[in-house]
């Protein structure tokens, strides 16, 4: 059978990349709360939620995007060496292209992958722990299912249902609207697992008997269904099971303590990939969510010089947020790799003068901010499509090979810092010290004050008091 004809119009859709885009995500809504809240408008979303477009070098220097109408230069190949944009309209009322960069997502990905790390299943980390988190590959065939799989330790990562936990109320009576709808077809699929549930009963009975097993298969009666539906009202606990089941809805939270002693709907046992998932919800998208397809941590690492190395070569991460404190105890700082807010699993044990420099405090003299070298550990994408990794802060043994070293901040002898160590001697401030100014850079500032024992401080002291 001859194909059929297709007109010029859908033959250039067909063949057009533009046509090719998909659909923009909604943009990711912050949890409803009290507290005022601000918002920046240019900031980098979560994750992007429109298609990235580039296009050749070739087409480029004459301002070809494939689309309706080229992009100015200005706006795209003189402000980057390696534009790339996303598109908003591609034709507005003033007849022009609403376009912005999209190098935000595109060099994030970029960064994740050049770390070289394989996405695990969201896991609890616990700060200040010895023990590494857990590594579960999402594309592990336990886990890697969004149907019913064979097997019974066969998990799944995506339902039908929604997740009645993070719903609000109009949008549960929406839901229970939805279901309301479907109640025949939900009460036949109720009635045809109650009948193969009865001869499955039969079948064991007859074959504990010592009795041939009966191919024949019993019909149920709509009085002894009606039965069975009534019997399923009085006891919660089981008629909780079936509508999970029933409605494909993902598996609630832990009952809380207080509510253990109540009547409360039986909900049944969580297959989902992660146990995190009950808590937040189920992932908007697959849990690798595309950044990676490793499957494990099974690298090697090889060095030009040294050979292979057992861990990865460090990176340098970047202190978003000191420690600070909070009630008078020390809170938690922030640090960012790639671009990425990372959790570091020793933020809490650095202490003294072990701590990374700006990690206590802002220190503005800082060239470029607080900074300290980083091993990455653990990477995961959370329910809401955020890239959460964990690391460690890298070892001296880690660095050596390639020639890495921790900043260290050219200290300075001040009159608190002695008074400190020891309240009897203090410095002698000369012309040389005081001549400098104040505020300098690190590369400029002396790098300690003149000292004196402590009979010619006081000698001094004496003479300056005397006159």
């Amino acid at each position: 059978m001859a194909s059929a004809r297709l007109s010029p119009t859908a033959n250039l859709l067909r063949k057009s990349r533009l046509f090719s885009l998909p659909k923009s995500l909604k943009a990711p809504v912050d949890p409803a709360s009290s507290r005022a809240v601000s918002v920046n408008e240019s900031a980098t979303l979560p994750h992007p939620i429109r298609a990235a477009i580039a296009t050749p070098s070739s087409s480029l220097a004459r301002g070809d995007w494939g689309l309706k109408r080229p992009l100015p230069a200005k706006s795209t190949s003189d402000k980057s060496s390696k534009p790339v944009v996303r598109l908003h309209a591609l034709d507005t009322y003033e007849h022009v292209t609403d376009f912005e960069s999209a190098a935000d997502h595109t060099m994030t990905l970029e960064k994740f992958q050049e770390l070289h790390m394989p996405i695990s299943l969201p896991y609890k980390v616990h700060y200040s722990a010895k023990s590494v988190p857990k590594h579960d590959s999402p594309f592990e065939l336990d886990f890697d299912n969004t149907e019913t799989s064979e097997g019974v330790n066969a998990k799944r990562f995506r339902q039908t249902g929604p997740w009645l936990a993070g719903q609000t109320e109009s949008e549960f009576l929406t839901y229970l609207d939805q279901v309301t709808s479907r109640k025949p077809e939900l009460l036949q699929k109720l009635r045809t697992q109650y009948t193969a549930q009865r001869n499955a009963e039969l079948r064991k009975q007859a074959q504990d008997n010592g009795e041939d097993i009966s191919t024949e298969t019993v019909t149920t009666t709509d009085a002894e269904f009606d039965t069975y539906i009534r019997t399923l009202r009085k006891d919660p606990n089981a008629l909780g099971l079936i509508i999970f089941d029933l409605l494909d809805l993902v598996p609630s939270p832990a009952l809380p303590a207080e509510r253990v002693g109540q009547v409360f709907f039986q909900a049944p046992v969580s297959n989902m990939a992660s146990s995190d998932y009950a808590t937040s919800g189920p992932p908007k998208t697959h849990p690798s969510a595309g950044l990676s397809y490793t499957r494990s941590h099974a690298l090697i690492h090889n060095h030009p010089e040294f050979g292979p190395q057992a861990e990865a070569r460090p990176v340098e991460a970047r202190i978003l947020r000191p420690k600070g404190k909070f009630k008078g105890k020390p809170g938690r700082g922030i640090g960012s790799v790639g671009g990425i807010a990372v959790d570091d699993l020793n933020f809490t044990s650095f202490r003294g003068a072990d701590h990374p420099p700006g990690l206590l405090h802002f220190d503005a003299s800082l060239p470029g901010g607080g900074k300290y070298w980083a091993r990455p550990i653990r990477a995961h994408v959370d329910s809401q499509g955020r890239i959460r990794i964990a690391s460690y802060r890298a070892s001296p043994e880690e660095m050596i090979p390639y020639g890495l070293k921790e900043f260290k901040k050219e200290s300075t002898l001040t009159i608190s810092d002695v008074t400190e160590d020891n309240a009897m001697s203090v410095p002698r401030l000369d012309k040389a010290s005081l001549s400098q100014p104040r505020f300098t850079s690190s590369s400029l500032r002396p790098s300690s004050a003149p000292t004196q024992d402590k009979e010619d401080v006081a000698r001094s002291l004496l003479d300056k008091i005397s006159r």
